[in-house]
């Protein structure tokens, strides 16, 4: 029988190679380009995981750990999420109040709090800031100190300002002249609405159509000033300027009417009510306050501060601000037993059931668990 024969596979017909190669080379293309997908793929992948670790990171201080929600079975993530668990994104700078400072001698404006914070590796700075001197003044000086001293020093590129009483207000008005650099401002027992116990200083003690106003006013401002030129000089050994007039005024009700009207953001948005988280600055504010009069029998910083509230005030007070007079932005809670200077845990401690550093913890918690 006649069989026709086969072509030899080197001898195949010229149309039948030229297929054979088109196809050898589709397949050879389609490897290819399929390779080059997956390493672009893979290169566009890890680009974004560092774009948005990166990102996560911008402006952070230079011993930021990020939070990190770790594995039910991840102790080592764990233990390093506990070890930092007070680290802020940003510094955390805690503003005195008036006639404050950071140490004298042996005795802390904000006992062990830094170091309690510190604990849990937050980055924490103490300023010191005029003693009597207007909020204003007092305002730039702690802009100074961030600009030239926390900024530089830490790595970060905005601060969380935690003040007290006037402290508050002086931070207020760091976050209104410069908000590209405050990422958050948190008001403790802060006199944001007038202290009852500056206007009974400046218009009920001795009225102003007292012939002695005027010598009233100059003794005390004297006084006061001589007062914070030494507090000032034992904290820091630095000269700053005393104003214990204007210092006064800014704590009044009319005072602080004026300053609000200038500084506005975070402001409550009814009587006695809440203001806004984040402000239409992008500053979150937050606030909290306190009730109470003699919280530690030993404490004799409580009885002033009870006699003070009794003789002075008509409403709910630490001492020296009204309940409602401490809202500003949200507002955490207003009725701790704490009167005012338990609220920076003066005198060493001495409190009652209530530790005001476990406040201050809790806050910088929140604030490392909302990313600032």
């Amino acid at each position: 029988m006649y069989l026709p024969r086969r072509n030899p596979p080197d001898v195949l017909p010229h149309h039948i190679r030229n297929l054979e190669w088109g196809r050898q080379m589709t397949f050879k293309n389609f490897l290819k380009n399929t390779f080059n997908k997956k390493v672009v793929s893979l290169f566009s992948a890890v680009a974004l995981i560092f774009s948005l670790s990166s990102n996560s990171l911008a402006g952070s201080h230079d011993d930021y750990v990020s939070v990190k929600n770790c594995s039910w079975w991840d102790l080592i993530c764990k233990v390093k999420q506990e070890q930092n668990r007070y680290n802020t994104k940003y510094p955390i700078v805690l503003v005195h109040g008036l006639s404050g400072f950071d140490k004298v001698l042996f005795v802390e404006y904000f006992h062990q709090v830094p170091s309690t914070l510190r604990d849990g590796n937050a980055n924490v700075y103490v300023p010191n800031l005029s003693a009597w001197d207007g909020v204003e003044v007092r305002g730039e000086q702690l802009l100074k100190y961030i600009e030239s001293h926390v900024l530089p020093h830490s790595g970060a590129s905005k601060v969380n300002l935690i003040g007290h009483s006037m402290g508050s207000l002086t931070s207020r008005y760091v976050a209104g002249v410069k908000p590209g650099i405050v990422a958050s401002v948190t008001s403790v027992h802060g006199v944001n609405y007038g202290s009852h116990f500056a206007d009974f200083m400046l218009h009920s003690l001795l009225p102003q159509d007292n012939p002695l106003y005027g010598t009233y006013i100059d003794f005390m401002d004297g006084l006061l000033g001589t007062l914070g030129a030494v507090i000032d000089f034992l904290s820091s050994g630095e000269s700053f300027s005393q104003d214990a007039f204007q210092a006064s005024y800014d704590l009044s009700t009319q005072g602080n009417a004026e300053l609000n009207a200038k500084y506005p953001a975070g402001g409550v948005t009814s009587t006695c009510g809440s203001g806004p988280e984040t402000a239409s600055n992008g500053v979150s504010y937050y606030s909290w306050g306190g009730i109470g009069g003699v919280t530690n029998v030993a404490d004799p910083l409580d009885y002033a501060m009870t006699f003070i509230g009794m003789a002075t005030a008509n409403e709910q007070t630490d001492g020296l601000v009204g309940r409602c007079s401490q809202h500003w932005g949200k507002v955490l809670r207003d009725d701790y037993n704490l009167n005012h200077t338990d609220a920076s845990n003066l005198l060493f401690g001495m409190t009652g059931f209530t530790d005001p550093k476990d406040i201050y913890e809790s806050h910088a918690s929140r604030l490392r668990g909302k990313g600032l």
